[in-house]
Order: C-alpha cells, then structure tokens, then sequence
C-alpha cells in the first residue's frame, strides 16, 4: 500500500507529532515553521510549494508550529483560535501535509536565539533539506530572525530556503489576524470563507435551554463548545449549514445575549435546523456559517421576535439554495 494511501485509511491524528520526544530526525524533508491558525491561503500556498519539493525529490513535507499560540505567552493575553490543533491536522493532511510536529511554546523557548533555533532545533533535532516560508516570516527571540538570516545559514549548513509571496485577495494580504477581525468585529463569514478556502465552523454539544424557541415555533439546539478559545462570530443571526450524524442539514442560527428575553444571561448560541423535529440532547454537531443575515437586535415582544425569525427563515433558505446552486 502506497503512503498517500495509508494517510488516507488512517486517522489525520497520526501526523500529530507533539514535543520533541516524539520527533524522527529526518533529512530527506521539506519543511515549514508556523501557527497556521486558520489554514487559510496564504497558508495553502505554502503547503502547496511543500507538497509539490516534496514530490520532485521523493521527500517528506513537515510544518513545525507552536501551542498555545506564542502571542499568549509574549503578549500574557489569550488569543481566540480559527482552528484547534486537531483541526489544523485535519485540514493540512488533506492538503498534502505528512507529520505535523506542534512544540510547546514557553517563556524559557522564546528565549531561544534566531541561529539556535534554526541550526539546534531544525537542522539538529528534526531535519530538512529545504525550508519554505513567507516573505515576512520572523523567528526566534524578540523575532530577529528573517529571510535573510535563513538564506545565510543555508550556506552555512546545507539547506535550501523557499521564498512564498503574499497572497492577495481584496487588495489586502490575507492572514489569521484579519480572518479573526472579520469574524468578531463584522461577523463577515462570508469574506471569512473566501479568505479561508472554505467556510468558518464551530462544533459543539448540544445542551438543554430554556425551550423558548419551541414555544416560538423555532426550537433550537443550544450549543456548548468543545473549545471555548475557539473565536466565536459577532452577534447576529447566520444562514448555516450544519453536520450532524453524518448528515448535512440547513438552518440559521443566532449569536448573542438575546436582549429581547430579560432573564436570559451571558453569550447564546443557538441553531435551529430546518425540516428537523429530532431530539438531539448531548450530540455533537458542526455549524458552517455561510453568511450573516442582521446583527442582533432588541424586540418590544414575542410577537414582533417571532415575526422577525420567520423573515430571518426565508432570508437564510433562500441563502442556502443559492449556496446548493454553487
């Protein structure tokens, strides 16, 4: 059996290589250093040239990146993520990707000089013929290491270095800090999406509520998160498309603090399936936000809510024929 073939039968896990200890010195490897949160295009690209080195010398690609994210620890501030680690393995095995080596970033590695982390860390504990990265690319202490340091120490040691332009899309590089700021500040999921290659997603468990949206005619499947670090869009109501079961079904769902109901407290979020009358407490499920319909609004009763969900409804059905069509 070929090795695409096995990565294909096996879990995307299996290229989940945590800590050094769990590292094999390859030479023969085509390798790339970064969070990649999000795996978006700019991302891809760099993968794609991984994938396609790889292929001309029969070698094996490898990203080097970091949990938890090193802003965290350089900053002390938590940083919402686009995309779990297990996401991330999930998406990039797609792409091509052979082993995924996640090293734990602290205070003590951030210290680490520029040239030692390239020659003690790459070249000493993992290996690599030939490293591509973006053109802006930064490392080690106070992220004095850059392209041109990595060209010198290829002389140096031996490895070839891959420059990979920007990807550009609205006249703007794309990157993880302006997915995120689309997300929370605009809930544009759908400019998220083209950034992305594919739709932003949450998955959750479904929990008990307070059953207001039956009583509505709209019963919603209230969502606890499976990592609440995941950045979670601005308040509004989405056209969705949601995995459960193996089954993909249509829906819409809302964001926020529900002004309209005076006890309600803190962040909801809440879907509601269309054509679906299953009870589905403690499952899990995976909403796609394919676009934003309004932001979140205040209501004088129940009536003028119910009103306005069921123009939220055809707004999202029509929005999710559209999206069938593409």
């Amino acid at each position: 059996m070929s090795e695409k073939l096995k990565r294909k039968n096996s879990s995307f896990s299996s290229i989940i290589e945590r800590g050094l200890d769990a590292v094999v010195r390859q030479t023969n490897s085509i390798l790339t250093v970064g969070t990649f949160d999000g795996v978006h295009l700019g991302h891809r690209k760099i993968i794609e040239d991984l994938v396609q080195r790889s292929k001309d010398v029969s070698g094996v690609t490898i990203l080097v990146t970091f949990d938890p994210h090193p802003r965290e620890i350089l900053l002390q501030q938590s940083l919402p993520r686009l995309t779990t680690i297990e996401e991330r393995a999930a998406i990039l095995s797609s792409l091509g990707l052979d082993r995924m080596v996640v090293l734990p970033f602290t205070e003590q590695f951030s210290k680490l000089s520029a040239k030692s982390f390239v020659t003690e860390l790459l070249v000493g504990s993992i290996g690599f013929r030939t490293i591509v990265v973006g053109h802006d690319h930064r490392f080690g202490k106070n992220r004095t290491g850059n392209v041109d340091l990595l060209i010198a120490l290829g002389k140096q040691y031996n490895f070839d270095v891959g420059v990979i332009s920007p990807h550009i899309v609205g006249g703007s590089a794309v990157s993880s800090r302006r997915v995120r700021s689309l997300l929370q500040e605009k809930g544009d999921v759908a400019l998220a999406a083209q950034l992305l290659g594919r739709s932003y997603s949450l998955t959750g468990r479904v929990i008990r509520g307070a059953s207001r949206g039956k009583k509505l005619g709209y019963p919603t499947a209230n969502l606890r998160l499976l990592d609440p670090s995941k950045v979670i869009p601005s308040y509004g109501v989405y056209a969705v498309n949601v995995q459960l079961q193996g089954i993909l079904k249509g829906g819409m769902m809302n964001i926020g603090v529900r002004p309209a109901i005076k006890d309600s407290e803190g962040v909801h979020l809440e879907v509601h399936l269309f054509d679906f009358d299953k009870t589905i407490y403690g499952q899990e499920l995976t909403v796609y936000f394919l676009e934003r319909i309004r932001g979140e609004r205040d209501f004088d009763s129940m009536e003028k809510l119910s009103d306005a969900m069921r123009k939220d409804e055809i707004d999202c059905r029509q929005i999710l024929r559209a999206s069938s069509l593409k």
